[in-house]
């Protein structure tokens, strides 16, 4: 259990490091990660044969500076020397086991994987046999906290922080949960929601079809440089070949209709390879340049912009503007705080036509 509690901090510690995590409570969190990661390696015995065959990572990753900035060979060092020979110092397995399950939960939302899907139900789950047991005190005290955590706009929200507030006040909770009830078999299962599943077991529901969806992938990521592809990267809207050409390889060539509706629902086409392949950054750029170039914005409002580029970067684009309100772009000063109408109308409408390129059609 340390070993994947351990892998997972330093996934999280490496995810953090991307722009969209930039402001301080993001980094905050980051760096109680780090710290507590350190402490571990700080804290192994070369009394131990294991430690000392792994010396030149323990000494490596005992300073602070190894993790300022978590390259991919560092991640893999982390992962392959030093998560095996952790152990951590709680006792309370079941506390630990509920750690790993939300870590897990964490990196599916940061990963968009369909598993999120899964141990969100879990969650909402333990956090409904946890409200019958209200009468406990310890569980009465948090009874605000159970009740959030099964509400849509708690994942609506999507929020990571939120997510990490949930562990810490949920895990010394896990305990009063009876294993021994034959239909409570939540804790019994507390699963990984990332790396659970091993090869030849059934999967879980969220898992169904799951070989479509990394055809869909694969096939968009090795095919940037067709115009429909390319199009969609670059914020140009399709024409009506582009679009037939989608559809027949998402509906006949990878798989059936019924697949990409059981997989994808009615999300367009378009959307779905924006969120798959992102958007280029010089097309993103292209369409804020106005506001970026406009010498009337203070460097926070200019701040507050390249961090809507960042986001449609990484998911080709902006669900829904609402998002203009929550983290990351709460802080340090709201939107509607930061910009007078005119321009807080403008971002709006720009973001709206980036969505809106990846649906239409031109005839």
């Amino acid at each position: 259990m340390s070993e994947a509690i351990l892998g997972k901090q330093i996934k999280l510690a490496s995810a953090l490091q991307e722009a969209a995590f930039s402001d301080l409570e993001f980094q905050g969190w980051r760096g109680e990660i780090v710290s507590e990661c350190q402490n571990q390696v700080r804290q192994l015995s070369e009394d131990l044969v294991e430690v000392r065959l792994r010396r030149e990572y323990v000494e490596k990753y005992k300073k602070t500076i190894a993790f300022d900035c978590i390259s991919e060979n560092d991640k893999g060092e982390l992962l392959q020397h030093i998560a095996p020979v952790i152990h951590l110092d709680d006792n309370d397995e079941l506390a630990l086991r509920f750690d790993n399950f939300m870590y897990g939960l964490m990196l599916a939302s940061v990963e968009q994987m369909p598993s999120l899907k899964h141990a969100r139900n879990q969650l909402c789950d333990i956090a409904a046999l946890l409200e019958h047991k209200s009468t406990i005190p310890q569980v009465k005290v948090k009874l605000s906290v159970l009740k959030e955590v099964q509400t849509d706009a708690f994942w609506d929200a999507n929020d990571l922080l939120q997510f990490e507030k949930a562990r810490k006040e949920l895990r010394d909770l896990i305990k009063f949960l009876d294993n021994n009830d034959p239909h409570n078999p939540i804790i019994t299962r507390l699963t990984d929601p990332v790396i659970d599943q091993q090869e030849g077991n059934p999967l879980e529901a969220a898992y169904d079809f799951e070989d479509y969806r990394k055809k869909v992938n694969r096939y968009v990521m090795e095919h940037g440089n067709t115009m429909a592809i390319y199009k969609l990267t670059h914020n140009i809207r399709l024409s009506d070949g582009d679009y037939q050409e989608l559809q027949r390889v998402l509906t006949s060539e990878l798989g059936s209709r019924e697949d990409y509706q059981r997989e994808y629902g009615d999300t367009p086409f378009g959307l779905l390879i924006r969120k798959i392949a992102k958007m280029d950054h010089d097309a993103a750029m292209q369409a804020f340049s106005a506001f970026i170039n406009d010498e009337s914005l203070n460097q926070r409002q200019i701040a507050f912009v390249y961090k809507i580029i960042n986001h449609i970067e990484q998911n080709g684009y902006m669900e829904n503007v609402a998002e203009l309100t929550k983290p990351p772009f709460d802080k340090p000063l709201s939107f509607t705080k930061l910009f007078d109408a005119k321009t807080r109308t403008a971002l709006v409408a720009t973001i709206n036509q980036i969505k809106e390129n990846a649906v239409a059609v031109v005839a």
